[in-house]
């Protein structure tokens, strides 16, 4: 990989196991699948021999985030999942997100079960920051979002959503997001339907329930909100980046009479 530092930070041996959209074929749509995941970051760690996380990579944020990306959307391909995570782990941190530049990502993804043993179908990249570019989608009907495509299919796609201080935002429908940085209101939320997602500390190895979504009325990071159609509100003095997918794709959506 072009500019390649020796510093590695290594995830392994993740299991992803829920109800899961994943394949070409029909069978393979209609019954929970289990993920298997290695993710591999290539960073300067020098910094964070220090001891400061913001000069390294938060583990357990970084794998409830691809676990978002394979969970909320309908990828029938595994080389579709990999490069919407792999352009996720080398996108520019967010304003707020406290992590560094990551300059090189492995993904391998595999699936044990779906051939019952025959075989394990897996696929696995290699990118780095040479590769990475991501096209911004200017749509009216979601102003005053700015919008990076981080893989678009025919039936879903991924993206970062940048909200500005002081701004109001309708999440599109069907569109799941996920909470990066930053701080955001919910004004619609009569049944309390926002739900902390269940995460894993990779730091322990101990899985346990996410930070606390609500302080103050006020959704914080690693929150999910799962369906679209609701009005956020973002601080007077707080950029908000969002982890979005949805089916259709945005821009699918846009081009829809």
């Amino acid at each position: 990989m072009t500019g390649e530092t020796p510093d590695w930070i290594f995830l392994s041996k993740v299991s992803l196991a829920f109800p899961c959209v994943l394949g070409v074929h029909d069978w393979e749509r209609q019954k929970e699948q289990t993920l298997e995941l290695e993710l591999a970051m290539n960073l300067d760690l020098d910094r964070a021999a220090a001891g400061d996380l913001g000069r390294s990579v938060d583990y357990s944020a970084i794998l409830d985030q691809v676990q978002f990306i394979a969970q909320h959307g309908r990828w029938l391909l595994l080389e579709s999942m990999a490069a919407a995570m792999a352009r996720l782990v080398l996108a520019p941190p967010a304003a707020g997100e406290p992590r560094a530049q990551v300059r090189g990502v492995l993904v391998r993804l595999r699936k044990p079960d779906v051939l019952r043993g025959r075989a394990i179908p897996a696929i696995e990249i290699r990118r780095d920051d040479a590769w990475y570019r991501t096209e911004e989608l200017a749509l009216a009907p979601w102003a005053p979002a700015r919008i990076e495509v981080l893989q678009e299919t025919r039936q879903t796609g991924a993206y970062r959503i940048h909200l500005p201080p002081g701004s109001r935002w309708v999440v599109p429908s069907k569109m799941a997001v996920q909470l990066v940085a930053g701080r955001v209101a919910l004004l619609d939320d009569p049944e309390g339907l926002a739900q902390p997602t269940a995460t894993s500390d990779a730091r322990s190895g101990r899985a346990g329930e996410g930070p606390p979504i609500k302080a103050d009325g006020l959704l914080r990071p690693r929150a999910v909100l799962v369906g679209g159609d609701r009005v956020l509100s973002t601080l007077e003095d707080v950029p908000v980046c969002l982890l979005g997918v949805c089916q259709p794709p945005l821009s699918k959506k846009a081009s829809s009479p």
